[in-house]
């Protein structure tokens, strides 16, 4: 059984709320929540944007996204 760190966990955390200020900019920036943007993006009913801007803001809050189910879901792993 691996001991589990507090300052792993305290990374982990750290980790979370710095990619949830992150997220709440997008959602701010764009009228919606991270998980509408999620299902509209991936079930492609938000067209690729021509704005190499709002291109880039598109792929980095999908890879946000999915970082933040990471470590949510190693923050359970880590602490049963």
């Amino acid at each position: 059984m691996k001991v589990v760190t507090l300052t792993e966990v305290e990374r982990l955390i750290e980790r979370r709320k710095w990619i949830l200020s992150e997220l709440r900019k997008l959602e701010e920036k764009y009228k919606m929540t991270t998980s509408e943007f999620i299902s509209k993006w991936k079930r492609g009913l938000i067209p690729e944007p021509d704005d190499p801007e709002v291109h880039g803001d598109f792929i980095v809050w999908e890879a946000l996204a999915d970082e933040l189910r990471r470590v949510e879901n190693e923050l359970k792993r880590r602490l049963g």
